[in-house]
């Protein structure tokens, strides 16, 4: 893991660099998952095209998908739940075109402009990212379709620069997370092989 307080290209550059130290090219398998955002999935298609997958993050559905469920049915709807949780199993288990069939249909049914607008925006998440809603074919392939353990790490990763009274500008707070995600990851000597203790 690595950290840039640049812009969208600065980080799809990072993930060239650190792709090319970790030897990512000669991995038997290489896969992606991404919560979804636009920039981040150009700047995998640019800088990683020998990705073997490219997969939307199962969670990152989910919460559109119960966002859409706590609009149209409510917060504490039995039958939204239900909903939520059938489609959830259609995405994860017969892919994205029967998924989209059951949206589809269900869209229709629904007669207020509100709940259509709330249906909508769940569809039109779903269309632009059709080709990485892909989890049988990741499951098949033993393939994770979660990255809870990269998002648990982002969080770990900034734990160091946070605490009462501590102030960082950006390439410090940059530095520091860095440093400290070499150490969390492992990789402490691989990037520094020769780094020799420091003395007093």
């Amino acid at each position: 893991m690595a950290f840039t307080h640049r812009n969208h290209e600065a980080a799809g550059k990072l993930l060239r660099r650190e792709a090319d130290r970790l030897r990512f090219r000669q991995a038997t398998q290489r896969v992606a998952l991404v919560d979804g955002a636009p920039w981040i999935r150009e700047q995998m298609q640019l800088h990683l095209a020998e990705l073997d997958g490219l997969g939307l993050d199962f969670y990152h559905l989910s919460e559109n998908v119960h966002r859409a469920r706590r609009e149209i049915f409510g917060e504490d709807s039995a039958e939204g739940v239900a909903w939520a949780e059938t489609l959830m199993h259609v995405f994860k288990h017969e892919g994205y075109g029967p998924a989209w069939e059951q949206l589809v249909q269900w869209r229709a049914r629904l007669a207020r402009s509100r709940k259509r607008k709330a249906a909508d925006r769940l569809l039109n998440y779903v269309a632009g990212r059709q080709e990485m809603i892909r989890y049988p074919a990741f499951r098949a392939r033993g393939w994770q379709i979660g990255s809870g353990p990269t998002e648990s790490q982002c969080k770990l990763s900034t734990k160091r620069l946070k605490g009462y009274g501590r102030r960082w500008d950006r390439p410090n707070a940059t530095a520091v997370a860095a440093l400290d995600t070499l150490e969390r990851s492992g990789q402490w000597h691989k990037f520094w092989p020769n780094a020799s203790a420091a003395t007093v």
